[in-house]
């Protein structure tokens, strides 16, 4: 009887033992890869209504002297929401734009072979009225005051933009829109290293610094 009980309890405990391994292997099962399929099945989706619902690829064929491109990003109620991308055929980046109800709106920036060309911000506009009101500041008494836009503009540059070099990621330009009205503009000036030893080796062979060697001497660039 003794042996009997010794047996059942065995038993008990090694069943036990394999429950308990085997529901570890399943917890601990890694899980299923996503295929190149489901991948590709779960873009360019719609709902019941026909209108277009998260992510989204296109691909663009060259026209009108344009380079081919593809671009993605995601659709909310058949409408551009959020980061979008443009890519070229090789898949180097060619721009990032934010949308809000499928204009522009927020940062955007352009870049020339994978390298930032330009950044800038856009104002969308709201497409449910006719008008859209916007904060301006007068440049003359730099007070702010509303002024109203026809929505059907979509939207319109309202911010800083910055213009960069590709070479060398030096700012070039800065510009200051307010609905669509260049308010502001400056260029920059940019001097390479070589150009800058040039400039500084031409400035200690000038009379006045060669007879006072001692004095301080500055040398001031963009």
């Amino acid at each position: 009887m003794r042996k009997t009980i010794k047996y059942t309890l065995l038993l008990a405990t090694l069943s036990g033992c394999f429950v308990a391994l085997a529901q570890t292997k399943k917890e601990t099962k890694p899980a299923k890869k996503e295929t190149q399929k489901e991948r590709e099945d779960s873009l360019n989706k719609t709902d019941e209504q026909n209108r277009k619902q998260g992510t989204w690829f296109y691909k663009k064929e060259a026209r009108m002297g344009e380079p081919a491109y593809s671009e993605f990003g995601n659709y909310k109620d058949d409408m551009k929401s959020g980061l979008w991308y443009r890519v070229d055929r090789e898949g180097v980046i060619m721009a990032t734009e934010n949308y809000w109800r499928n204009v522009l709106n927020g940062t955007a920036q352009y870049y020339d072979n994978g390298r930032l060309i330009c950044i800038g911000t856009y104002r969308g506009l709201n497409p449910d009225n006719k008008l859209d009101s916007v904060w301006i500041t007068d440049i003359d008494t730099y007070e702010e005051r509303l002024v109203m836009v026809p929505s059907e503009k979509g939207s319109m540059k309202h911010g800083i933009w910055r213009y960069y070099d590709p070479v060398t990621g030096h700012m070039i330009r800065e510009e200051e829109y307010q609905v669509d009205d260049l308010i502001y503009k400056k260029d920059f000036e940019v001097i390479t290293k070589s150009d800058s030893m040039r400039v500084e080796k031409r400035n200690k062979n000038l009379p006045h610094n060669k007879k006072n060697k001692t004095k301080a001497t500055k040398t001031f660039g963009y």
